[in-house]
């Protein structure tokens, strides 16, 4: 046999060796994208639970046309809040490996279930976005699907400009990168956006974010335990005032979240710090909020919502009508057995830090919750929340030097700020001696402190113990 007829067979022979291997990696790679669906929605349900009711999200494969060496695929994205329901489309060109030829020509020859580019499809619910994007794709991705379920995906936003009867936007664009493992269970990302400004005609106010950088991961673990961790931070946010001119701008923006769901239980916190706050040239300084959830059951929570919502559209007070109603006692039956399912985990919810700091000293607040299963035989709604409460903790802490330097902020020159911090000095003195009188706070230095524990039934204030109404009579005659 001559050479050249060898050297023609065996390019044949590979040619439909290749073939036949990029049609099965084809199938392999629509299988485990479909998968990767199903696990997605699955997420989504275990986050605002089976009931989503009233709010939600979807993603949805419409169209899958798979071929030898690539597919064609529509997915569609639905997003449910309230009333407002907002539908995207993404068409995705897929070519499958085990080396897709668009890689291939990039010098890349690492094997691949698929390589795709995405795009936002254009319909009437982003024609705003697609104008504002300028004659550019608003929204294109490129996604490597490996084998062992791994994955890279790049997502690009294109830079915005939009104006109409007084609103505006102007997006700068940016990058998003989310690595997967683990079978597609596992998620890395991390995005970057230079800068964002909305602007309402109606409110005369721009809202502009600088410098933003989004962080999170997320894993699943054997035992379909997830845990996310999510991170925001942003050099600086402003309120632009266009007629007060007052701003507020706040410096060294940093949101974390961290959640652990297993089952249907989740333990959660978020926390914001402000290192900066601005409200025009007043300087409040340092703020941070924080708040968490322990053992929280948000299935059944949702439930009750959605036990809530039908009861309210029963008596004809849909969303959005404000219309009141009155819970007749059916309706409290039904609620109770809605309630009880919350509170068999015995949670606990926190508003823990809450710190106001400036250059003469820090003020904090903390109120912890404590709540515990309803008794077997419990008939009453209406006595439910004291029933189910097992403890509460407040905790507040004021300072002195630092509540008279905030006051006196608002002085125009040095000789008024002077005499606003006196009279915040004599107004600070005077309504704690008169807490203190009561026993509803006490002095420690420069400080002014009240801790405040609700359990078992009785109250205790700075060590001293009240029953719950003798608390009530004492708190309400005073700020009466």
């Amino acid at each position: 046999m001559k050479k050249p007829a060898v050297l023609a067979g065996a390019i044949v022979f590979v040619a439909a060796a290749y073939t036949g291997v990029s049609w099965y990696v084809g199938m392999r790679a629509e299988e485990t994208i479909r998968t990767a669906v199903e696990r997605a929605n699955a997420r989504i349900v275990k986050t605002f639970g089976p009931d989503m009711g009233a709010l939600g999200a979807t993603l949805d494969i419409s169209e899958y046309r798979r071929g030898v060496f690539s597919s064609d695929v529509r997915y569609t994205i639905v997003i449910q809040d309230g009333d407002d329901h907002l539908e995207l489309g993404m068409d995705d060109r897929m070519q499958h490996g085990p080396f897709p030829w668009a890689l291939v020509k990039q010098g890349s020859f690492s094997p691949l279930l698929a390589y795709s580019r995405s795009q936002l499809v254009d319909t009437q619910a982003v024609k705003r976005w697609f104008d504002a994007a300028r004659g550019a794709m608003p929204l294109e991705a490129d996604t490597r699907i490996g084998f062992g379920g791994r994955g890279l995906s790049v997502w690009r936003f294109a830079p915005l400009e939009w104006a109409m009867d007084g609103d505006r936007l102007s997006f700068s664009g940016g990058e998003a990168r989310i690595r997967f493992s683990n079978d597609f269970r596992d998620s890395e990302g991390e995005g970057d956006f230079s800068s964002l400004a909305v602007s309402d005609g109606t409110e005369d106010e721009t809202f502009v974010l600088k410098d933003i950088r989004l962080r999170s991961n997320a894993s699943t673990a054997a035992d379909d335990t997830v845990q996310v961790r999510s991170t925001l931070e942003a050099a600086s946010f402003a309120i632009e005032e266009i007629v007060a001119e007052e701003n507020l701008t706040v410096e060294g923006i940093l949101l974390a979240f961290d959640s652990r769901q297993q089952a249907s239980l989740l333990d959660a916190s978020l926390r914001y710090d402000f290192q900066r706050v601005l409200v025009g040239d007043l300087d409040l300084g340092s703020i941070s909020v924080g708040g968490m959830a322990a053992r929280f059951n948000y299935e059944a929570f949702s439930a009750l919502l959605a036990e809530y919502d039908a009861i309210e559209l029963e008596h004809g007070a849909g969303e959005g009508e404000g219309a009141d109603f009155e819970l007749t006692p059916q309706d409290e039956t039904r609620l109770l057995a809605k309630v009880a399912p919350v509170l068999v985990s015995s949670p606990e919810f926190a508003l823990h830090p809450v710190a106001w700091r400036n250059e003469k000293g820090e003020s904090t607040l903390s109120v912890k919750a404590a709540f515990q299963p309803l008794a077997a035989d419990a008939a009453e709604y209406a006595g439910t929340f004291t029933e189910a409460l097992r403890e509460v903790n407040i905790e507040l802490v004021l300072s002195r030097p630092m509540f008279l330097q905030a006051f006196a902020q608002a002085g125009g020159g040095a000789s008024e700020r002077q005499q606003l911090e006196m009279l915040a000095g004599l107004m600070f003195d005077r309504y704690i001696s008169e807490l203190e009188r009561e026993g509803l706070a006490r002095r420690e230095g420069d400080r002014a402190l009240t801790t405040i524990v609700y359990a078992d039934g009785a109250v205790n204030v700075n060590g001293r113990a009240f029953s719950v109404e003798e608390f009530l009579e004492m708190f309400g005659a005073f700020f009466m």
